[in-house]
Formats: C-alpha cells, structure tokens, sequence
C-alpha cells in the first residue's frame, strides 16, 4: 500500500548568517496537514492578518507593520502579535506532524569548508547543503519503514530554486536507497502555503535557541531542550552541524563524492 507524505521545509538566519543557518521543516499525510491548516488560518484570521512570518511577527515589520501596527498602533499590536505566536506555537506542538532540524554553526562550515576535504564534499553555499542535509535526514528515517511511503518534500522558493532543482535527480542517484522514498522537489509560495509558514516558525525558533549562547555544549543541550520541550513528542531528529559533524561527514562521503565527480564535473555537491 502506497502512503504519501508531505515535508514542508524552511530555513533561517542571524544576520549576515555570521553564527547560524538553520533548516527546518515538518512531515505528516495529507489529512494531518490539512487540520493544521485549518486552524492556523483560523488564528491568522482573528488575529487580522493573512499570513505569518515569524520575523516579521517577532519584529513588527511586513504583513505585520501594515496589518497591526499601522491599523491598531505599536503597543496594541505588539500585543496582538505576541498572542498570536503563543498560539501557532501550541498549534503545532498539538498536532501530527513531525519535526526534524538542522543548524549550521557558520563559523565552523567556513572552517571546515577550507579544508582541502570539505571543498571537495561540501557545497559552498550553505544553503543548498542545508536544504538537501535536512532532505537526507527525513529520508534516512524512511528507511525504517516497512511500506512503500513516498515523501514530497516543499521548500519556500527563493533565488536558489533553480540551483535546489538541478541538483535534486543528481542527488536521488547519488542515494539510492533515499530515492525509493524521494517524491517531488519543487518551490512553494510561503504567503499561499500555511505548511511553509509553519516551517518557518520550526527554523526561526531553532536558530533563535542555537544563537543565544557562546558554549558550544550549552548550545546543544539547551537548544535541543527548549525545542523538545515545545513540540512534545513531534521532534523526530535535531542535527547541529559543528566541526566534528562536518569533518565526520565529509570523511564517511569524500570517496564517494569523488568518484561522483569525475564521472560528472558539475555534480552539485552536499
């Protein structure tokens, strides 16, 4: 029997991506996805605007600048907002759908990532390697399925949708037994799509706990906590990427990327 899941996936930043970039992103059936729907777009509508970025809830600024706080003023709609937040949080942490996570120390990326190894495994762009680092994630957990099930996975479009694209049946190849559960990649409208918008909170909130803290150790324990913490049973799998992950990655796949690459020169690469 054949079960069709959808990943909704979304990724986030400090400023200037200069501690973490963060990927997140929940997967659930068709049924599970619509009920979150409903009641998001519900809360949404009380609240009085017509979609959420959590950025932009957080700050005032956007939907939320226009929606709140230039009909109700600042201090009316900050309150509005906040209230709104505390209810899409509960939202998600009641529903089910099932979180995975991925942060990206920044610093220790570039680090790794000037080796003469972690040039030829890692993508330069810290984004692509999110996005498909996350992708392999949610598949590898497939595997321990017993059933067909198929997983589409739905990213917020951006600049980078082309360059997400090309590389995705170079991907499914390179991974065979993740290509068995591989359905479509493709860009989704975060403005038209509460699934994206619900992704969005997952990796707002996920760079928000792995960047409020200098000690790497503190980072993990506190950050994992926190985000176990508000989805309950629904976080499936946190992968904070420091040097020993990244060095560890790139040594389990350096001779597979480089074989990779010499039969296809422009492979995209993790």
């Amino acid at each position: 029997m054949l079960c069709m899941f959808g990943c909704y996936i979304d990724d986030s930043a400090d400023h200037g991506r200069k501690t973490v970039f963060s990927v997140g992103g929940f997967v659930g059936d068709s049924e599970k996805w619509f009920d979150v729907e409903r009641h998001w777009e519900r809360a949404l509508k009380q609240a009085g605007v017509d979609y959420f970025r959590t950025y932009d809830c957080v700050n005032l600024q956007g939907e939320f600048q226009k929606k709140l706080v230039d009909v109700h003023g600042l201090t009316t709609a900050r309150v509005i907002a906040d209230a709104l937040l505390k209810d899409l949080k509960q939202i998600v942490a009641t529903s089910d759908i099932y979180a995975f996570c991925t942060a990206i120390l920044m610093e220790d990326y570039r680090q790794v990532l000037s080796e003469p190894d972690g040039a030829i495994v890692l993508n330069p762009d810290p984004y692509v390697y999110g996005h498909y680092q996350f992708i392999g994630l949610v598949l590898d957990h497939f595997l321990k399925f017993e059933g067909h099930e198929i997983c589409a996975f739905l990213y917020d479009e951006s600049s980078r949708a082309a360059l997400m694209q090309s590389g995705w049946e170079g991907y499914k190849n390179e991974n065979p037994n993740w290509a068995k559960h591989a359905g479509t990649l493709a860009p989704m409208d975060d403005k038209r799509c509460v699934p994206i918008q619900v992704a969005d909170l997952l990796a707002y909130t996920t760079t928000m706990v792995y960047a409020s803290s200098t000690s790497i150790e503190e980072i993990k324990i506190r950050g994992e906590r926190y985000l176990r913490a508000w989805l309950k049973g629904h976080l499936i799998r946190v992968t904070y990427c420091d040097v020993a992950y990244l060095r560890a990655l790139v040594a389990a796949n350096l001779e597979r990327v480089k074989a990779h690459k010499a039969k296809f020169p422009n492979a995209i690469t993790l």
